[in-house]
């Protein structure tokens, strides 16, 4: 087995690994905290979240672009040039991380507007939006440059490891200030405590697995102009992501208050367990892609596209059968039916989840080559697309507007636009077999849904037993279903993913 093969096993294995205890501990908080406090305190958390993930613009894209750079003298073992990307990674971090901690500040000043109904909270609010503030201006001041050097090293399993380690400790702390202390602060400062440890932890272990590559001297020229254009690219493709997913909570909070705020983020926190899950995948195989694009013919990456293309589609078929026939009963059994949505609001999520899940493979090419300048455009237009639209339909038709104005954005702008792009300046040919095998795989998943969806709602039972029940018959109508719909229009295509996989997991 090759190294980079290797190496995307690793990844996943453990990837997977950390999505399956993570998000248990964090259902398992958040049901804490609405069992012993309230649901606006999960509320208040995702308000927090989103104005911090809004302010975290302030680091332009650079990490990504530092990842991108680093592929190719780690592959050369070009010493010199991975300390001076690492250096500068590190003097520009410290930086951003001081602008966000000025911002932050100056956010307090208007934290009473963006919390307009706090009243169900005892706590100071502005004592726990510094907590959380001072969390997130760690993650830029500390040892991100290590980080960063791992993931490009292909060796994210050793990230991923830190985190499911320091997450289950501060899930653990979590609960201790929640049901024996019953104290929000405490519970805050958890959070802080467990992520300056991660960076410590993986600051040892760099120096171990790496102990050549340290901050150290400049990057030349041609890189740096290289990154002037990533990051001018990557800052509007940010923007994009925080219109699309942190927007939407202030949006909900300042529009319908807190308590809606909580059920929407309850519903979230299934939803990103489920997509984290894609995101464990496609950054696993991230830097291979990125090795594998200095190293192999474009041919070959195109044929590697197809078959992880065809392998992510199974997958995300079946998690979006999941989703839409046990979101709503494990809700119900989670959080109880006061808290719940309405089935037509859970859908909306499951057609976000499907339509952002199969651009990730995609996304991955798109990221590995560096394309977020060429992309501008697409980006500023996605932008004002998933703003308007998320402003005008959460005024008109309430919550269920918000959650779909980013569906209606990614497949009328992103997913067709950078599609295009990718083919345009890659790989030339093929965007036509592409398309057609998307919108075959569609298909495919909403016959297969539609099938799953009608079987789940025959189930007669009830809470946990009604929820094992349906699981039973979602996984069987998979195992009946896709192998022989796969097998009637992509034969030829199911037999190389069964060599694929053999190859990926052949001891």
């Amino acid at each position: 087995m090759d190294t980079r093969t290797l190496n995307s096993k690793r990844n996943i294995i453990v990837g997977v690994l950390g999505h399956c205890l993570i998000p248990i501990f964090g259902l398992i908080v958040n049901s804490s905290i609405v069992r012993h406090f309230s649901v606006e305190y999960i509320g208040l958390i995702g308000t927090f979240n989103a104005v911090l993930q809004i302010l975290n613009l302030a680091e332009l894209g650079f990490s990504t672009s530092m990842i991108v750079n680093l592929y190719k003298p780690l592959k050369d073992n070009d010493t010199v040039t991975v300390r001076g990307i690492l250096a500068t990674y590190r003097r520009v971090y410290r930086i951003i991380g001081l602008v966000i901690l000025a911002a932050g500040i100056v956010v307090c000043f208007f934290l009473n507007s963006i919390v307009k109904d706090a009243g169900g909270i005892s706590e100071n609010i502005y004592i726990l939006y510094l907590l959380y503030l001072a969390n997130r201006v760690v993650t830029f001041i500390l040892f991100a440059h290590k980080e960063a050097l791992l993931n490009a090293a292909q060796r994210l399993d050793i990230i991923n490891l830190v985190h499911i380690t320091t997450f289950v400790g501060k899930s653990c702390l979590q609960l201790a200030a929640i049901i024996i202390f019953k104290n929000i602060y405490f519970f805050a400062i958890a959070l802080l405590v467990s992520t300056i440890l991660y960076y410590i932890i993986l600051n040892i272990i760099s120096k171990k697995k790496f102990s050549q590559y340290y901050p150290e001297g400049k990057i030349d020229t041609s890189i740096k102009e290289n990154v002037k254009k990533q990051v001018a690219g990557l800052t509007i493709s940010n923007i994009l992501g925080v219109s699309r997913d942190s927007l939407n909570s202030l949006l909900i909070t300042s529009f319908f208050g807190l308590y809606i705020a909580g059920q929407y983020s309850n519903y979230c926190t299934i939803y990103d367990a489920v997509i984290g899950f894609f995101l464990v995948t496609t950054k696993a195989i991230q830097s291979s892609i990125g090795n594998s694009i200095v190293s192999e013919s474009v041919e070959k990456n195109y044929i590697n596209l197809t078959k992880m293309e065809f392998l992510h589609n199974i997958v995300t078929t079946a998690c979006t059968v999941y989703m839409l026939c046990l979101y709503q009963p494990f809700m119900k059994i989670w959080m109880g039916e006061k808290l719940m949505f309405s089935n037509p609001l859970m859908m909306l999520f499951v057609l976000y989840f499907y339509i952002r899940a199969m651009s990730e493979v995609r996304n991955a090419y798109f990221s590995a080559l560096g394309y977020w300048w060429k992309a501008k455009w697409l980006f500023i237009i996605e932008a004002v697309v998933v703003i308007g639209l998320m402003v005008c339909l959460g005024k008109t038709i309430g919550v269920a507007g918000i959650i779909l104005a980013p569906s209606i954005s990614i497949v009328t702008v992103n997913y067709i636009g950078i599609t295009n792009l990718l083919f345009q300046e890659y790989f030339g040919k093929g965007r036509k077999v592409f398309y057609i095998n998307r919108i075959i795989y569609t298909l495919i998943t909403i016959i297969i849904c539609v099938a799953a969806y009608y079987c789940s709602n025959l189930i007669p039972y009830e809470g946990i037993p009604g929820l094992i029940v349906r699981l039973l018959v979602c996984t069987l109508v998979l195992l009946i279903m896709v192998p022989t719909l796969m097998f009637l229009v992509k034969r030829s295509y199911l037999k190389e993913a069964v060599v694929f996989i053999k190859q990926i997991f052949k001891a």
